[in-house]
């Protein structure tokens, strides 16, 4: 009997130590974004947390009509203390398994390497390291977390689903995850790249439930992709430079090619399968690196009044399409070369397909590519034309 006794008072304990993290519901704060800012004139890092308010989200709740969120700051001489000052300002328990999106400033991004932003990150086992990632550009962190949409109640999550459209449909932007960063920061080949974001209209009524009644709204747009060097800004790709990035790393899904088809008109087909091969190569102290393009599309329209049941017009169209194309992708690579920010991994493709190479070569990489000969050969194959084979009688 002694020993049963003792067996259930020691199964008792279990359970009640089990038990010592319990937190009510009520007791925490759901954490949804991150903002990481500097502010230079007072020399301290902010950070701005975006929260559920629990009574606007409620399935059946009582809501007020009010914001459907809560956004609050504090700052601090690191990261790490900023973040804890929150607690001055919040009654809640932050929790972190939700959050959906990380905004860093552009001030911040140009003064600090990423390595300083992110180490807090990667040494703390609550945040997730595959939460996207984005640049605020032209307003600071706060203000563009502030910015309410009306088709997405929760700010972050309108972000987040930007990136995703856009990724799906033009192929300039895709999700650069905290994990994506921290790997471009360790590997010498390769430098982060991470898609902007900026505000369109009043950033006052923005944040306003005014907003939101408005015909002509505040909003915000992904605006360009930034470049790093060492981990930090020091430009922008901007436009349908956007694309190469995609392309090279093989991760577009459509994309739309416009090119001129007459001296005023353009026609347009969307490439919805493409697959690149690059080659990267040191010889005689020349960095060489070739891309070689295989894009299938169909035409989506068509400005031209020329007869496309031809063959000979589809070819023609089709060296159109190459060669815009060749430029967007070139354009890119350029504009990166200028900058000496290698965000498109080259040097890690000389580092896994030449590592003797490599090794011989790497410390002096930065120079190297931005001299290195760019080779780009595309081939695009018009498979469809839509539903119309004959132009309209323009």
């Amino acid at each position: 009997m002694g020993k049963v006794l003792l067996i259930i008072i020691l199964f008792i304990l279990t359970i009640l130590s089990g038990c010592s993290n319990y937190k009510e519901l009520n007791q925490l704060s759901i954490v949804l974004g991150i903002g990481i800012d500097y502010l230079p004139k007072e020399g301290l890092y902010e950070v701005t947390y975006q929260t559920v308010k629990p009574s606007e989200n409620a399935a059946k709740g009582t809501g007020s009509g009010s914001t459907p969120i809560i956004n609050y700051q504090a700052t601090g001489k690191t990261i790490y203390e900023a973040a804890g000052n929150t607690a001055n300002f919040f009654s809640r328990q932050n929790i972190y398994s939700h959050i959906q999106l990380v905004v860093i400033g552009e001030q911040l991004a140009k003064k600090e390497s990423l390595n300083f932003i992110f180490d807090v990150f990667e040494r703390d086992a609550g945040a997730r390291a595959n939460v996207p990632v984005l640049i605020a550009r032209g307003a600071g962190v706060k203000t563009t977390m502030d910015m309410l949409s009306t088709i997405d109640k929760i700010p972050v999550q309108a972000l987040v689903g930007k990136i995703k459209n856009s990724s799906k449909n033009i192929g300039e932007h895709d999700q650069t995850k905290i994990y994506e960063v921290i790997e471009d920061l360790t590997n010498d080949g390769s430098e982060p790249a991470i898609s902007g974001v900026s505000i369109v209209g009043s950033k006052k009524i923005g944040g306003r439930n005014e907003n939101l009644e408005t015909m002509n709204k505040t909003f915000t747009k992904l605006n360009g992709v930034a470049m790093f060097k060492g981990g930090k800004l020091v430009g922008w790709l901007d436009g349908s430079k956007t694309k190469s990035l995609l392309i090279i790393k093989n991760k577009i899904k459509d994309t739309n090619v416009r090119f001129q088809c007459d001296k005023e008109h353009y026609n347009n087909i969307i490439v919805d399968r493409l697959k690149s091969d690059t080659n990267v190569n040191v010889k005689n102290n020349q960095a060489f690196i070739t891309t070689e393009v295989k894009a299938s599309g169909h035409i989506v329209e068509l400005l031209c009044n020329k007869d496309i049941s031809k063959r000979e017009v589809l070819k023609q169209y089709e060296q159109k399409a190459e060669k815009e194309l060749e430029k967007e992708i070139k354009d890119g690579i350029f504009t990166a070369q200028k900058l000496q920010s290698d965000v498109f991994g080259f040097g890690e493709m000389l580092h896994i397909t030449h590592p003797k190479i490599w090794k011989d070569h790497k410390r002096k990489w930065k120079k190297f590519f931005s001299e290195a000969k760019i080779n780009v050969e595309v081939k695009v194959n018009i498979d469809g034309t839509g539903m119309r084979i004959k132009p309209y009688p323009f």
